[in-house]
C-alpha cells in the first residue's frame, strides 16, 4: 500500500489501514501465542519429569527404609530362633523315655520326632544361614525322674516363650499360623505331662 502524506484520508483508505493493522496484530499475537505455548508446554514436560523424579525418589526412598526394616527384623527373628535350645529338650526326653510306666514312655517317645519337627520348622524359617547355637552340656544320668522332669519342663516353658516372641515379631500369616500351632501342641503336651505326674510334681 503506498501513501501519501498529502492527500486527505478517506474511508477506503482508513478501512485498508485498520484491515493491515489489525492482520499484523493477529500474527504477531499467534507467534506470542505459539511461543508461549512451547515454553508452556516445555515447563510442563520438565515439572511432570521433575514430579515422576520426586516420586521415584520417594519410592527408592520407602523401598529402602522397607528393606532396612525388614533386614533388621529377620536379624532380630535369627537371633531369638538361634537361641532356643532344642537340644535339652531332646537330651532331656531321651532321658524321660527310659520311665518303667508302660504308658508315660509311649507318649514321651512320640514327643522326640515332634520335638525335631518343631525344631527343623523354625530353623528352616529363620536359620538359614547355618546359625546354630551352642549345644548345652547336660547331664541326665545322675538326676532322679521327677527331677528331670522338672528340669525338662522349665526348659520347655523357656523355649515356649521364644517362639511367643516369633510369633509376636512375624508378620508373615503363614509362618505366624505355623507358630501358633507349634505353640498349642507344645501346651498340650505340657498339660499331659502334668496330668501324668501332678501329684509327684506339685504335691
Amino acid at each position: 500500500m503506498i501513501y501519501n502524506d498529502e492527500q486527505l484520508p478517506n474511508e477506503d483508505s482508513i478501512a485498508k489501514m485498520q484491515q493491515g493493522y489489525a492482520r499484523r496484530v493477529s500474527i504477531l499475537q499467534n507467534e506470542d501465542n505459539g511461543t508461549n505455548n512451547g515454553v508452556n508446554n516445555g515447563q510442563n514436560a520438565n515439572n511432570g519429569q521433575s514430579i515422576n523424579n520426586g516420586q521415584n525418589a520417594g519410592s527408592n526412598i520407602n523401598l529402602g527404609q522397607s528393606n532396612g526394616q525388614n533386614l533388621g527384623q529377620n536379624s532380630e527373628l535369627s537371633a531369638i530362633a538361634s537361641s532356643i535350645d532344642w537340644e535339652t529338650n531332646t537330651a532331656l526326653l531321651n532321658s524321660l523315655s527310659r520311665t518303667q510306666n508302660r504308658c508315660m514312655r509311649s507318649f514321651i517317645r512320640g514327643l522326640i520326632p515332634l520335638n525335631q519337627q518343631d525344631r527343623d520348622e523354625i530353623n528352616g524359617y529363620y536359620n538359614q544361614n547355618g546359625i546354630r547355637r551352642n549345644p548345652s552340656v547336660i547331664n541326665t544320668n545322675s538326676g532322679t525322674f521327677n527331677q528331670t522332669l522338672r528340669d525338662y519342663i522349665r526348659n520347655e516353658t523357656e523355649l515356649l516363650d521364644r517362639i511367643v516372641e516369633l510369633l509376636y515379631l512375624e508378620t508373615d500369616a503363614d509362618r505366624r499360623t505355623s507358630l501358633n500351632n507349634i505353640i498349642r501342641r507344645r501346651l498340650d503336651a505340657l498339660d499331659t505331662l502334668a496330668s501324668f505326674w501332678s501329684g509327684t510334681i506339685f504335691g
